[in-house]
């Protein structure tokens, strides 16, 4: 599968109805945030504050390139500024950008630090975004996608930074899931940015051409079977799902051999209704009022 090799697809990355030209400038200055070593030095800051915060590490020189596109871009910004005007944590939660953790993106829960103080925290390592412009890059050569591999990083990041939110959200608030974790937030990633001004249905798009980059950069290992993931084809399929359910008019170009099977595409309407309408009770006791 090569979705954006589909010329359907790649006028559909390059409509305005994705926005994917838009709402995320280059040039958008980044709110200040102070640097940070480690874990260990936010975890005080930590204790005095609720909701996510944003921390911006030091970058090795080959990630350098991409995380300041990334801090420059406010995306991140926007998306902590989102969650945290919606919804009520019991704590802090730091979101850290940098290199001094090489694992991620990954939620990590009630860490113990050095110092015998516990932390949770998102982490997003520097060789994660270039290894995003790296495989999105192969996936948009050739194509009129209007987009570079720098700017899909940013939006693919939304859904990926989304979705390790949602896995803080079911541990921080004791949300109940049935079935897997990894799919029931990747719904959440989509719930949360589909309606939203500053990010809509873009961020699952890319988040799926990134998925399909990563499925055709190797074959499938017997590993990818047991993993607590769908396998990437299997999110691909999920992200268009849900982006066709949410504006069935607008995006019926992803319908057909290069995209959604008709099949499928008949029940996506109904999967997107019981998304919003799952998330929106799960969440609905956390919500500022």
């Amino acid at each position: 599968m090569r979705l954006v090799r589909s010329p359907k697809l790649a006028a559909l990355a390059a409509s305005a109805s994705l926005a994917l030209a838009a709402g995320v400038p280059a040039g958008a200055a980044a709110a200040p945030a102070a640097p940070v070593t480690s874990p260990s030095a936010v975890a005080a800051a930590a204790a005095a504050k609720k909701g996510f915060s944003l921390e911006w590490g030091t970058f090795r020189a080959d990630h350098k390139q991409a995380a300041q596109a990334l801090k420059r871009s406010g995306a991140m910004q926007r998306l902590v500024k989102l969650v945290n005007k919606r919804y009520v944590l019991p704590r802090e939660i730091p979101v850290l950008f940098g290199d001094e953790l090489d694992q991620g993106p990954a939620y990590f829960p009630n860490v113990k630090l050095n110092d015998g103080t516990r932390l949770s925290f998102i982490n997003f390592p520097g060789s994660f975004l270039t290894l995003e412009i790296a495989a999105l890059g192969k996936e948009l050569e050739g194509t009129n996608a209007g987009i570079t591999p720098t700017q899909a990083m940013i939006y693919a990041n939304e859904f990926v930074v989304a979705h390790e939110i949602g896995h803080a959200l079911v541990d921080q608030l004791d949300i109940p899931v049935t079935g897997r974790e990894e799919d029931a937030v990747d719904g959440f990633a989509a719930f949360l940015l589909n309606k939203s001004p500053n990010f809509g249905p873009r961020s699952a798009f890319t988040a799926a051409l990134l998925f399909d980059a990563i499925a055709n950069s190797r074959d499938l290992q017997e590993g990818d079977f047991a993993d607590e993931h769908s396998l990437p084809e299997q999110r691909v399929y999920q992200f268009l799902c849900w982006t066709y359910g949410s504006d069935p008019k607008n995006f019926k170009v992803l319908i057909g051999e290069d995209g959604l099977p008709k099949e499928r595409a008949g029940r996506c309407v109904d999967e997107w209704k019981q998304v919003n309408r799952s998330w929106g009770r799960l969440l609905a006791p956390f919500k500022r009022r």
